[in-house]
């Protein structure tokens, strides 16, 4: 195994008490899950509980009225979008977040992840709200496996050896050298990382067919191609480049044939402005020439 991935995987920190007996409990009842236990196993930790009510509340949930109970939350959102949500915002609240290595400031790393976790709320939440807030744990954590590869390659010393291998791609193809440094790219490794901490079969499926959604099965399809086409959008260096952005409707198109379907049109108006106006001046620009 190589060195990098060796030392991602041993220093996986493990999730809270609460969060490992929630899902625990919901994983060991399966239909049979009672609403009030779950509800009663949250509420045991005060931070989780009050984390809980803020996420739920948020615009990621698109909720039509404030939710104020825990009770409420699991009935209005469902136990497998609590339990998902729970694991993946106690997952993000541990790391340390330095992604030097991949040539990225901290922070606009930061707030590109905070805005693609948000555009899956406003280009899903009318369009397909069930989806809209099963994704919402993916978003989330998306860019996780680069978080933990930049960890891992700091602590052995191969940091300036890894920017320096993305500079000569001109910081494109980030995948290929994860895979020569890492043993695996960030994206696949996510998989494995949502499978680690048991995640909904369906999650990790999304996750898993990511970089190649038309061979998910069927009823996973459309959560791959809606990660595949986030990850065009908000890709690191590439992300909303004129040619990613094309690689995105290429992907709504490619889903059609798939027999999935998404409206083109919403898309097309939920880009981020400043993404659509460069794709706009680069098509200009093309026609000129």
């Amino acid at each position: 195994m190589n060195e990098v991935l060796f030392r991602t995987i041993d220093n996986l920190p493990p999730l809270p008490a609460t969060v490992v007996k929630l899902r625990d409990y919901i994983d060991s009842v399966g239909a049979d899950v009672d609403i009030t236990k779950v509800a009663a196993i949250i509420q045991e930790d005060p931070l989780l509980t009050a984390e809980l009510l803020r996420l739920a509340n948020s615009p990621f949930y698109g909720l039509s009225r404030e939710v104020s109970t825990i009770q409420q939350v699991v009935s209005l959102l469902g136990v497998s979008n609590v339990k998902n949500i729970t694991i993946a915002n106690s997952i993000k609240n541990v790391f340390r977040i330095d992604v030097s290595p991949y040539g990225i400031d901290t922070g606009e790393f930061m707030n590109t992840c905070a805005r693609e976790a948000n555009f899956v709320a406003d280009w899903l939440g009318e369009e397909d709200k069930k989806l809209s807030q099963m994704l919402v744990p993916c978003a989330m954590l998306l860019r996780l496996g680069v978080i933990l590869f930049s960890n891992s390659l700091r602590v052995l010393g191969k940091d300036e050896e890894f920017l320096q291998k993305l500079k000569k791609q001109n910081f494109t193809n980030i995948s290929l050298v994860e895979e020569e440094c890492c043993g695996v790219d960030s994206l696949s490794f996510l998989g494995f990382l949502f499978n680690h901490w048991r995640f909904d079969e369906s999650l990790i499926e999304y996750i898993s067919f990511m970089t190649n959604p038309h061979s998910a099965h069927d009823d996973a399809k459309k959560g791959a191609y809606a990660l595949a086409v986030i990850n065009c959008l908000f890709e690191s260096h590439v992300g909303g480049s004129s040619t990613n952005i094309h690689k995105a409707f290429g992907l709504l198109e490619e889903a059609q044939k798939q027999g999935v379907y998404f409206s083109i049109e919403n898309f097309k108006n939920k880009i981020p402005a400043d993404l659509m106006a460069n794709f706009e001046q680069a098509s200009v620009e093309q026609t000129d020439n």
